[in-house]
């Protein structure tokens, strides 16, 4: 319950309606209601309490004495009394949700937490709810002794205005959205955030002439009374007011979502990190492990706050896209990243012709395009940081979500999700949902059987699934069989070329690393590793270490790895040096190479 109202006249609700007026103890409160639960200095009271006069001799006992009639208003603590003392100050306690500031505050944080979730119907909620907490100017009739207090309490009541101008957009009730903003930049004039946005939101609904009157406004009211051009943000919301960008329909290219099994952590982790400005969150993982599926799924949460556009693009063009996510891969070309930022800068609807030639100017004409824009970039399989940068929005309105294969590269200020294998219970649950109608026909001995072959990959587990599905006529029994005989006929080629894809770009002394692990457990350490390769042990373990990197291999603990049983199969289906994509088993292979023979009871 709301105790303490601050957020207008201050107000105790104690008893039902109490007011404390104006004298000299409702001072008192307010300087310390301006620094809750914190000493504040007798010095700091004398000064708050007879302003602009000269404190008394008696200032001191005075205070003691309004000290103790707020004692007899206030209902006690939990603990002990509601206004502690010592030698020369004095302290208010406050519980969580007693001031309304502090409840404010913790709204406006919940808001922007629910709007990154994308439920922007509960953020504006919260925010209306946050609103209807003021009741005028913060410590009405008072100066309490932090003006800070007062100056943080209005801008935080601005914040939650333009945060609703915001959230009225993103549910379609752009009209509402300007009332709020006009509002904003009546109140503060000098506040040019709001005038962008108010120039934005005209131009959005159509009000071209309008959002012009209001950045000739802004600026008229920037030059007087601060001597200064409008800021990149106002002039770009002018620029795009007199048509300087195209008008085009809001790109909307992710792919098809599809539920996760297993991922509620790492989903938590992807949502949080998507809070700040400019957010750039990098997902990592084995090959087969799900990256695509788990960020797409990730992007369609966000969506609703990137308005302006969602891009999908897929730079590992030598990758065919997988049946999970539907997703068709964009061929980038000999250009790489200038050929993909092409693309999208003809999304925005910039015409060919006004296409820069070179990496440098398309990079540049693209953090441009997307200035006061919210736009989400979905960047599926990027090698490197090379690759990325030139791709990476500057606006603080855009969140860009990145997939990568490899895992020794890191871009400054991103967080960074690694998806491991499901564990058995998740990789069983997942191979069930997959198999839809036919889930009631296997038994829990057959669903071990296919999860052990099949390790914690998705992308396994969903081909074993189809494999099932389109064969009416086979068993469980069958699939086993299959998958006991020659794993490589029940996957895909998505997961083999992958594989493929990765396994090319290995170096001679990777590659025999990797062909080694077929004769060894699923754990095994460093020594074992150069026992089977007869290598160094320092070039096995370093050999390892770019395994784990490309995504072949887990990493334990500091001298311990973990393979899964099929890409352990995949890397004994060529010869120990063979560099090639494999499409099958080749005929010759050796079965010793393949997984143990394994049976259902």
């Amino acid at each position: 319950m709301v105790l303490f109202h601050v957020l207008g006249p201050i107000e105790v609700h104690s008893r039902p309606g109490h007011r404390l007026g104006a004298g000299k103890p409702a001072r008192v409160l307010a300087t310390l209601l301006s620094q809750p639960n914190a000493w504040v200095t007798v010095d700091q009271l004398r000064e708050t309490t007879w302003q602009e006069q000269d404190a008394p001799e008696s200032a001191e006992a005075n205070l003691k004495t309004y000290v103790w009639r707020l004692r007899r208003i206030l209902p006690g603590f939990a603990d002990g009394p509601r206004i502690e003392s010592r030698p020369g100050a004095y302290r208010l306690r406050v519980g969580a949700g007693e001031l309304d500031a502090d409840l404010a505050t913790d709204l406006a944080a919940r808001a922007r937490t629910g709007f990154a979730d994308g439920d922007a119907g509960a953020a504006l909620a919260l925010v209306d709810a946050a609103l209807r907490l003021w009741r005028g100017r913060p410590f009405a009739g008072f100066d309490p002794a932090s003006a800070a207090t007062v100056a943080r309490l209005d801008e935080l009541h601005l914040d939650l205005q333009e945060q609703r101008a915001e959230l009225l957009v993103a549910l379609g009730r752009a009209g509402e959205a300007v009332e709020v903003l006009r509002a904003v930049t009546t109140t503060a004039p000098l506040r040019e955030a709001a005038w962008a946005r108010l120039v934005g939101v005209l131009h959005l609904t159509g009000a071209r002439p309008a959002a012009l009157a209001a950045y000739r406004q802004a600026r008229q009211v920037l030059t007087a009374e601060l001597g200064v051009e409008p800021g990149p943000a106002l002039a770009e919301a002018y620029r795009r007011a007199v048509g300087g960008v195209r008008d085009v329909t809001p790109r909307r290219e992710l792919p098809r979502n599809v539920p996760l099994t297993g991922r509620a952590d790492e989903l938590e982790t992807l949502l949080r990190a998507v809070a700040g400005p400019a957010p750039l969150v990098l997902v990592d993982g084995m090959v087969g492990v799900g990256r695509t599926a788990f960020v797409v799924h990730a992007a369609h949460r966000l969506a609703a706050r990137c308005p302006d556009g969602q891009f999908f693009v897929r730079l590992g063009a030598d990758l065919p896209a997988g049946p999970a996510t539907g997703v068709r891969a964009v061929e980038t070309g000999p250009g790489g990243p200038a050929a993909v930022l092409g693309r999208l800068l003809r999304g925005l609807g910039v015409p060919g012709p006004e296409l820069p030639a070179d990496l440098d100017g398309r990079s540049a004409l693209w953090r441009s395009e997307l200035a006061g824009q919210r736009v989400l970039l979905v960047l599926d399989d990027v090698p490197d940081g090379t690759n990325l940068a030139p791709l990476l929005p500057a606006g603080p309105g855009c969140l860009t979500l990145v997939t990568t294969r490899n895992r020794n590269w890191h871009p400054d200020a991103a967080t960074r999700v690694s998806l491991p294998p499901l564990d058995s219970g998740a990789a069983a649950a997942l191979f069930r949902s997959a198999l839809g109608d036919r889930a009631g026909d296997i038994d829990p001995a057959a669903v071990a059987a296919v999860v052990g072959y099949c390790g914690g990959l998705p992308a396994a587990l969903r081909d074993a699934a189809a494999r099932l599905r389109t064969r009416p006529r086979w068993t469980a029994d069958r699939l086993v069989e299959e998958l006991d005989d020659d794993p490589c006929l029940v996957l895909s080629d998505t997961l083999r070329r992958s594989v493929g894809a990765v396994r090319d770009r290995l170096t001679d002394a990777e590659l025999a690393t990797w062909h080694a692990l077929t004769g060894l457990p699923d754990e095994f350490g460093r020594a074992a590793a150069a026992r089977a390769t007869g290598l160094p042990a320092d070039l096995a373990g370093t050999a390892l270490e770019t395994l784990v990197d490309r995504g072949l291999l887990e990493a334990v603990s500091v001298d311990a790895y973990r393979s899964q049983p099929l890409l352990r199969h995949l890397a004994g289906c060529t010869g120990r040096t063979e560099r090639r994509t494999a499409t099958a088993c080749p005929a010759g292979a050796s079965r010793e190479l393949r997984p143990t023979r394994r049976r259902v009871a």
